[in-house]
């Protein structure tokens, strides 16, 4: 090593020079390549993981920020499902049924002869509940019948309308009608699709 010194002293100073920064830029060029290459790369990596995380937050704040929003779709959702079990409820509830005609057949002016249920029939996440009715009145009352069995909360459809042979009673004539009334409930297998 004494050598190698005594050598570079003897050179001329250029050359001192020249051999002082190829030093210099070697030890440079070695902690480049040996330490800061590796914190490039970390710093790199550190900042992508704070890029997803930054994302990864805004997505969750976005979130909080419309959990009230969220909260008044599902009451709203859930109002909108109690309404619907109203038209479809999930109870035979025939009796209820059966008494709201009576009153709209009394309001009408309507005579009725016979309501009779028949057996429920299963259809997918439904049932039928099928009634048969007779009544008597002039075909207003009818009509009207029919229109306020159409505004009741629950679904009634009716089909088979038959209207009789008219009748003269008093000032006043009398048509006699059988059809079906057909209401609808949720099936007791629909339950588990349902919530």
């Amino acid at each position: 090593m004494e050598q190698l010194i005594e050598r570079i002293n003897k050179l001329a100073m250029p050359s001192k020079a020249a051999i002082i920064a190829g030093i210099i830029l070697a030890l440079t060029a070695g902690t480049y390549f040996l330490l800061i290459t590796d914190l490039d790369t970390a710093i790199t990596g550190i900042k992508a993981e704070q890029s997803a995380k930054e994302i990864t937050l805004a997505e969750k704040q976005s979130i909080a920020d419309n959990l009230n929003e969220r909260r008044k779709e599902m009451d709203a959702l859930d109002q909108r499902f109690q309404e619907a079990l109203t038209q479809l409820p999930e109870k035979k509830d025939i009796e209820e049924l059966l008494s709201q005609l009576s009153d709209v057949g009394k309001k009408s002016g309507l005579e009725i002869s016979r309501v009779v249920p028949q057996p429920e029939a299963a259809e997918g996440f439904y049932s039928r509940i099928p009634i048969t009715m007779a009544v008597s009145g002039n075909y207003n009352e009818i009509a009207m019948f029919l229109q306020e069995i159409a505004n009741l909360r629950r679904i009634v459809n009716v089909s088979d309308l038959k209207l009789g042979t008219p009748i003269v009673k008093g000032d006043k004539v009398t048509l006699s009608s059988d059809f079906m009334a057909t209401t609808f409930r949720f099936s007791e297998s629909a339950k588990g699709v349902k919530k």
